[in-house]
């Protein structure tokens, strides 16, 4: 790692995210630092900014890289701990969460981690080391069944069955191990016209149950509500489907007094509501940045308010 990415939708997150120039802000998803430098930029010294990431690689580069005039704090966990994390600091209250959940580029450009299909590596995929199952074991010892709802559910890939079935039989010759092994067998069954965006959806459904990115984005977003202050702002970008569908539907329940069935004639549930939506439609980036800066591409952001 030698450089920060560049920050998807930087002046629209800042410009929600910021509601106290000397608050106290926590990027859950802190990458090489992008959106932390550009976060405090636009806040006084007096503010406090807390930066998690699951992967220590992340955590190293910006503890030695980032020139922060803030008191700040790098924390190397999954954002499903943000509330834990709280606690053990003091028990805080934070004015504002952001969540950027793309993959940092130098994860992606890193053979070693085995993210990308474009290049050779092994069949890792984890963000952080001291998680015990990779790529490569799910792929050599899931059963048929397992690896097609993995493919189906987390790459949403029409062809999952048929790719399943013809990892599983290749696997009873010799062990799939590297990127490009996977990748060769993934394009047997992929359309040739439509071979990268196969090979995006296989590659992302195994990072994602390798890491239980799902289970770990719906804990963050809960645990939130209960670190922030009154008004703060949760700032989420998401750049796929599966990701973006929990987000919103994470948004609408809590920003609804009642849950109950439609069918029930009294509220059951106490339920009230934590946020109000301030972004009724997803932000996107504008084709401008979308040139300089194609990771914005898929990006949807949304944002909500703390309420009293």
């Amino acid at each position: 790692m030698t450089t920060i990415h560049e920050p998807v939708l930087p002046k629209e997150t800042i410009q929600y995210l910021v509601t106290k120039s000397d608050g106290i802000y926590l990027d859950a998803t802190l990458g090489t630092g992008g959106h932390f430098k550009e976060l405090s930029a636009h806040l006084s010294q007096n503010a406090f900014l807390i930066g998690i990431d699951a992967d220590p690689t992340a955590v190293q580069y910006c503890t030695h890289h980032l020139d922060i005039p803030q008191k700040h704090l790098f924390i190397n966990s999954n954002f499903a701990q943000l509330k834990k994390i709280c606690f053990r600091n003091g028990n805080l209250k934070v004015d504002g969460i952001l969540m950027d959940l793309g993959l940092s580029s130098y994860g992606l450009d890193d053979p070693e981690r085995g993210f990308s299909y474009a290049c050779d590596g092994p069949l890792d995929m984890r963000f952080s080391p001291t998680l015990k199952q990779t790529a490569a074991d799910i792929i050599n010892r899931a059963e048929l069944s397992e690896l097609t709802r993995i493919f189906q559910e987390y790459g949403e890939e029409r062809h999952a069955k048929a790719i399943a079935r013809l990892i599983v039989k290749e696997r009873e010759k010799s062990a799939i191990q590297t990127t490009r092994q996977l990748a060769a067998l993934v394009k047997q069954k992929a359309a040739p016209q439509f071979a990268n965006k196969t090979l995006s959806r296989i590659f992302q459904a195994l990072r994602i149950a390798v890491n239980q990115e799902l289970g770990a984005l719906e804990q963050a977003l809960k645990d939130a509500r209960d670190v922030m202050n009154p008004g703060g702002r949760l700032v989420v970008i998401a750049y796929h489907s599966l990701e973006d569908r929990i987000v919103k539907q994470l948004f609408k329940t809590e920003s609804t007094d009642c849950i109950c069935p439609k069918e029930f004639p009294v509220c059951r549930c106490h339920h009230r509501a934590a946020f109000k939506i301030l972004t009724p439609k997803p932000i996107l980036p504008t084709k401008e940045e979308i040139s300089n800066n194609p990771r914005a591409r898929s990006a949807k952001l949304r944002v909500a308010e703390r309420l009293d």
